[in-house]
């Protein structure tokens, strides 16, 4: 394996990681004008967390932010070459799939399906009859709280019915790696330069603003701007830019699995099936290739978070109790389900926030910037996130006070402006769900 290749000393900005959200805001600084230096101490662009991604297009979050971001990034995967500007090699394909949202007890739909409204995302809502007339391989019943296999409850009978929201315009990529090189080569293509299996060890300050970034093997980079897009390892690099006064809201890293098994007669991908966000019973599922679905989890109150201190630490190997919980959960919707005797999956770290919203934002020493806590619920907006992170970076590089006067974006497919402040890292974060849903 070549050793990595020597970054330039100098830049206009300086980017941590080369995730799918590190290199959408390559693509949009550099093509912006800017000269770009990606660093990540990874061996392979979307290598980290962005290749383990389910990689869901969905539009049910609890903010008005979160919808309309998801609603514009879905138009650029929609039209995947013409948002990069320039195609090197084969593309990631958005898939179309329908998403079926079942709600625990007490879900204020009429917020959720009025800000779906507000947008312009279509949705039907489908009380049980429909729904189990269009979704026939679906048991319908509720079944509140989740709970793991061992608790005596687990199998006990439904205690009613459920009904649900349908968006029809989401799906989910195929390739999510693919995505974050497909970003890449269009910075390349720019100018962009990309250094792997370098390590960011520390910032440069110079007058009270970020001046650049010293990096393993004694290298360093001139830099005036900053970005922290490094994923599960945001938190480390926040800590060694030194950089984490007047917050409310934090990232850490936390362990998660994916599991992967066979789809039931009518819930394949080309026979009837569709993506389930199922809150009632605690996990998510999406159809993949060859016939196979991909399960994961939402946290619901039963299954332990597993925080992490290393992320590098992390077997990518899935556990029996997880995949047990999961499937499980899973097949009780799924009646058609075979639930196979050991685990198939892998397991990656997420970057999260207590309340799942992300943070594109500034922070209190100018020049550096966070596009931070984006697991889980932001790599659909990755193409949308390399032009939140330009509009700040020329907003604030140009003296603006984003804190007092948070900057707007004007989505140009959607037409909608989006508040850039509601990903502020000083924000309540007791004012979202504090799920996956923000």
């Amino acid at each position: 394996m070549p050793g990595p290749s020597n970054p330039p000393g100098r830049a206009d900005v300086v980017v941590i990681g080369a995730g799918v959200i590190g290199a959408s805001i390559a693509l949009e600084l550099q093509r912006s004008g800017r000269s770009v230096v990606v660093v990540d101490k990874g061996n392979a662009v979307g290598g980290g967390s962005t290749s383990s991604s389910s990689a869901v297009v969905r539009f049910n979050y609890s903010t008005l932010a979160g919808v309309v971001a998801a609603w514009e990034s879905a138009q650029r995967w929609a039209d995947w070459s013409g948002h990069l500007g320039h195609v090197d090699g084969p593309l990631a394909r958005l898939v179309r799939c329908p998403m079926l949202f079942l709600e625990p007890p007490g879900f204020p739909r009429s917020e959720a399906t009025s800000l779906l409204a507000e947008v312009g995302v279509p949705f039907e809502v489908l009380d049980e009859h429909e729904l189990t007339r269009r979704f026939p391989s679906l048991d319908t019943g509720r079944f509140f709280p989740p709970r793991r296999p061992d608790d005596p409850c687990f199998g006990d009978p439904p205690t009613g019915r459920l009904d649900a929201v349908l968006t029809v315009d989401g799906g989910f990529v195929d390739d999510p790696q693919l995505a974050a090189v497909n970003l890449m080569d269009a910075a390349r293509h720019h100018g962009a330069h990309v250094s792997l299996r370098t390590e960011f060890l520390g910032l440069e300050v110079e007058r009270g603003r970020a001046a650049g970034v010293r990096l393993a093997r004694g290298a360093s980079i001139e830099a005036p701007v900053v970005v922290n897009a490094a994923g599960p390892w945001s938190s480390t690099v926040d800590g060694r830019a030194g950089a984490l006064a007047k917050r409310t809201v934090w990232t850490l890293p936390m362990r998660q699995e994916v599991h992967v098994v066979d789809a039931p007669a009518g819930f394949a991908l080309d026979d009837g099936g569709a993506m389930l966000a199922d809150l009632d019973l605690g996990y998510y599922l999406r159809p993949h290739t060859g016939g196979t679905l991909l399960v994961g989890g939402v946290e619901p109150d039963c299954d332990p978070l597993e925080w992490v201190d290393d992320p590098d630490e992390v077997a990518p190997l899935p556990t029996v109790a997880c995949f047990e919980a999961q499937a499980w959960r899973a097949a009780r919707r799924l009646p058609g389900l075979a639930v196979p005797h050991r685990p198939t999956g892998l397991a990656g770290v997420y970057d999260v926030t207590p309340d799942w919203v992300p943070v594109y934002d500034r922070t209190d020493l100018d020049g550096y910037y966070v596009a931070i806590g984006t697991s889980g619920n932001q790599f659909k907006n990755a193409p949308l996130v390399g032009e939140i992170l330009r509009t700040l970076v020329d907003a604030c590089e140009a003296g603006h006070d984003h804190d007092a006067d948070p900057v707007s974006l004007h989505c140009r497919h959607t037409g909608h402006d989006l508040d850039v402040g509601a990903f502020s890292r000083r924000r309540d974060p007791a004012s979202t769900t504090g799920t996956v849903l923000g």
